[in-house]
């Protein structure tokens, strides 16, 4: 087997995480190793790869030339962060599994999970992520249904609840939400933006390694 080259890593990319056009700059096929990161300045200065992958490339400008660079920024959100995070939903062996819509988009997933208490579906949780940013238990934990959810208002928390929702998981906490949450008797876990954003680049290079075991990656986390 030989290694990937960048049309192909693009057109994995395009088909697993819907980007029209991941393929940023041109550079040397085939690819061997693959540098990622979340955006530039999380890259050391002479990163040793044939290509890099940005989650954010604004910023990249002319650095790093002759260095092939693919870019995912709205299909990395949807697919490996809070929101429909079905790659998630399974490495935690949640069950039952939905998608929520809202507003006439799709905006996360519901789900039951596995473990009997909060207390171990949280355990759980932190030993997947490595931590959260802040977390208060549900009124009633008697009945566990959580929901990954990319936006925190008290509307969507309301949805949630009327779906059967207990557990509301999101990446930031929003202040202004906080009241209806508690009203409601939601659990609350604020997994933080930039820690499940480096969940969804380490499990993107899993993915790319399984799809092209030639393909070698190195995760840079800043």
């Amino acid at each position: 087997m030989t290694p990937p080259t960048l049309q192909d890593l693009a057109g994995w990319l395009g088909a697993h995480l819907g980007e029209p056009t991941p393929l940023l700059r041109s550079g040397p096929s085939p690819v061997q190793r693959l540098a990622l990161a979340l955006e530039p300045a999380d890259l050391p200065p002479g990163p040793t790869a044939d290509a890099l992958f940005l989650h954010r490339a604004r910023r990249l400008g002319e650095r790093w030339p002759g260095i092939g660079v693919l870019a995912v920024h709205d299909g990395f959100d949807m697919h490996l962060t809070t929101g429909p995070n079905w790659r998630l939903a399974r490495k935690l062996g949640w069950r039952k599994v939905e998608e929520v819509t809202w507003g006439g988009r799709t905006v996360g997933l519901i789900a039951t999970p596995p473990e009997a208490t909060e207390q171990a579906f949280h355990a759980a949780l932190l030993a997947e992520l490595g931590g959260n940013d802040s977390s208060w238990p549900p009124a009633d934990t008697a009945f566990l249904r959580v929901a990954l959810i990319n936006a925190m208002n008290p509307s969507l928390l309301t949805h949630v609840a009327g779906l059967g929702g207990t557990i509301y998981l999101t990446g930031q906490l929003r202040p202004s939400a906080v009241a209806a949450a508690r009203e409601l008797g939601l659990g609350v876990v604020a997994l933080g933006h930039r820690r499940t954003e480096l969940w969804g680049l380490r499990q993107l290079a899993r993915e790319l390694r399984v799809a092209f075991p030639e393909l070698e990656t190195a995760v840079y986390a800043g």
